[in-house]
């Protein structure tokens, strides 16, 4: 006589759905992140990509400047500096003294250093985050609620609030990120930007 077979086996039950919580052993809450889902930088990452940047752009800008300067100081070639005593100098230069062209050309020349470097560093701030010295560091700058670059007008915005108010106070504005969570700076806030590393 033979044996019947067993009865079979049960349906599996419901898996249960993130609406019922999740599966038990994961964690139920996680670390904010920025948008870009990066790691946020620290203090030195960002200080050494602005050293860079100081190093590197100073570099073309001294392109720039330095035969601006010698033309300026070429222009002045025939004046002379009188002393009057009590500490007290004087510039006297003869007619057609300083040379209008030369020193003309070289104002021009340094101030069109600056805005080619200017241009330069806003534009890579901008379009990519990183400017030259951030690449090196390892760096870039995106927006918080995006993740993404932030565009010319915002990378001006932030250049300028960080040069004008932030460098103020003790660089203050600078030392900020050290105790805020989100480790932002004053002129992050102003335009709403995180610094990531890359």
């Amino acid at each position: 006589m033979s044996m019947p077979p067993p009865p079979p086996a049960p349906p599996p039950g419901p898996t249960p759905g993130w609406g019922a919580g999740p599966p038990p052993g994961y964690p139920t809450s996680y670390p904010a992140q920025p948008a870009a889902g990066g790691q946020l930088a620290g203090f030195g990452s960002r200080l050494g990509g602005s050293i860079l940047d100081s190093i590197l752009y100073g570099i073309l800008a001294a392109v720039f400047a330095v035969p601006g300067g010698i033309m300026i100081a070429t222009s002045f070639q025939d004046c002379v500096t009188v002393d009057l005593g009590d500490n007290q100098a004087e510039i006297v230069c003869p007619p057609g003294s300083p040379k209008a062209g030369l020193l003309g050309g070289g104002i021009a020349l340094i101030a069109v250093g600056v805005i080619v470097v200017a241009i330069l560093y806003i534009r890579a701030l901008g379009k990519t985050g990183q400017t030259w010295g951030r690449k090196l560091a390892n760096v870039k700058v995106v927006g918080k609620a995006t993740g993404q670059p932030i565009g010319f007008g915002r990378a001006l915005g932030r250049t300028l609030f960080a040069q004008i108010i932030s460098g103020s106070f003790c660089y203050l504005g600078y030392l900020w990120m050290l105790w805020d969570k989100d480790k932002q700076t004053w002129h992050d806030k102003v335009v709403d930007t995180v610094v990531v590393k890359a």
